[in-house]
């Protein structure tokens, strides 16, 4: 076949998936990749793209191809007066950070992980926090996509919009991406505080808080009183000959402050309570006060995204905004009653209505609630009580983490999901890019 490299099992970043393809591709253009699908559609095999295997859901296993989007990165074009850049589907989002650097801009609104492909992290509708800043998905104005049938199809705001908002959440199954065109704006800085402060006063005015911050989230470690809340102010970006956005020294003391107590320690932490889950209770105390209040000003990219050495499962939902404090106040009251003992904190963010047809946040404004779960520590009768939680609510989970949904579930939180299908179904009516997770998801 085609661009095929030496198969061998594929896991996810997390820990939770394996699996070994018939086949492992991995093409270097966009020609390639249409004949890998035209091989595939002949031998009746089913083609999976794959990035940094960043999602805990199964989208990408498969016993057919996967096409590995490793070499397909870089930039495609920049465009500094019109503040818009396009990139190779699998470039990664800190590789677009520093291409966007280069020409002095940024993007508007980033998530914490920067590690993922660009095309993997719109797939999943993969967001930042901020109720005035699109997420990555709305960020998208271009997109362009090999199928099956072997065509380029190429979709913006203006040509084809429909497949655009289609496509700004795919999960893999309208096309293999091949470039993405993304609006950007002016470098600029944040300033970043962070403190700590009682979660139950926190929560009373949680939705007050969230309109008030350009930028806004909070922590709250299971079996403390306490909630780490983070809030970032958007800054001009100053000459460099005045004033350096942050100096080494500061960088660097922030980077071991990260390293220590809020990595290697929770890490460690972590180990100890997969050997002695009794001790969980008083180890995330111990986490929990060992964070410090700190502020600092930096490069948006800088303070929006953080190293993630330590590797976990998470299952996230999207909630409606005005839903988020009863979800909360329900599940920290699930989590005291019935004892779960979890090493990683809950985190709460926010954002704005999205455009995507399968955005977890399509058309409402939104707040998030993801948990995580050191890898080797049970999680699956915790995820599916809170899951129960989350849905009541009127939740939507996040693409790329755990959850028990099915077409079925999905069908009435989606009013564009029937376009959606109607789009998959034009680009790829053989199903080629079907998985087994995606055909129980999408009904199909």
């Amino acid at each position: 076949m085609t661009a095929q490299v030496k198969s061998a099992a594929w896991h996810s970043w997390g820990g939770n998936l394996r699996s070994r393809p018939g086949a492992t591709v991995r093409p270097e253009d966009s020609d390639q990749v249409l004949r890998v699908l035209e091989e595939a559609a002949t031998a009746g095999l089913s083609v999976r793209p794959s990035g940094s295997g960043h999602s805990w859901s199964p989208l990408v296993p498969t016993d057919g191809v996967r096409l590995d989007t490793s070499l397909l990165t870089g930039l495609a074009s920049v465009d500094e007066d019109r503040q818009q850049v396009t990139v190779f589907a699998g470039t990664t989002v800190h590789q677009l950070n520093l291409i966007l650097e280069e020409h002095g801009l940024a993007l508007a609104n980033l998530s914490d992980c920067a590690h993922m492909t660009v095309a993997g992290a719109i797939a999943t509708g993969t967001h930042g926090t901020g109720l005035g800043q699109p997420s990555l998905g709305d960020q998208v104005i271009g997109i362009s996509l090999a199928t099956p049938s072997g065509d380029v199809i190429k979709c913006s705001e203006t040509h084809r919009p429909d497949l655009l908002r289609a496509a700004r959440v795919h999960l893999g199954v309208l096309g293999v991406v091949l470039t993405v065109t993304l609006r950007c704006v002016s470098a600029f800085r944040l300033h970043c505080a962070e403190f700590r402060e009682p979660v139950a006063g926190l929560v009373d005015s949680l939705q007050e808080r969230m309109s008030g911050a350009d930028h806004f989230e909070f922590s709250w470690m299971p079996g403390t009183s306490v909630a780490h809340t983070r809030v970032m102010s958007r800054l001009h970006r100053l000459s460099t000959t005045y004033t350096r956005p942050a100096s080494p020294i500061s960088r660097a003391l922030r980077r071991t402050d990260d390293a220590v107590l809020r990595t290697s320690l929770s890490a460690g932490l972590g180990r100890v309570g997969t050997m002695m889950p009794r001790t969980v209770g008083g180890l995330n105390k111990i986490g929990s006060m060992a964070v410090s209040s700190r502020r600092y000003t930096d490069i948006s990219y800088r303070a929006f995204t953080a190293s993630r050495p330590v590797h976990y499962v998470a299952s996230e939902y999207a909630l409606p905004l005005e839903a988020t404090v009863p979800a909360f106040r329900e599940l920290k009251a699930l989590v005291d009653r019935d004892g779960y003992k979890l090493t990683f904190p809950v985190i709460v963010r926010c954002s704005p209505p999205e455009q995507g047809y399968l955005s977890p946040a399509a058309g409402r404004y939104t707040g998030w609630i993801n948990l995580r779960q050191y890898g080797k520590r049970p999680h699956k009768t915790f995820f599916r009580a809170a899951e129960e939680i989350f849905v009541a609510h009127g939740g939507r989970p996040h693409w790329a983490t755990l959850h028990t949904r099915t077409a079925a579930d999905l069908t009435p939180s989606y009013p564009h999901w029937d376009e959606f299908l109607a789009l998959r179904a034009e680009l790829d009516p053989d199903g080629v890019l079907l998985g087994e997770h995606t055909r129980e998801v999408l009904g199909v």
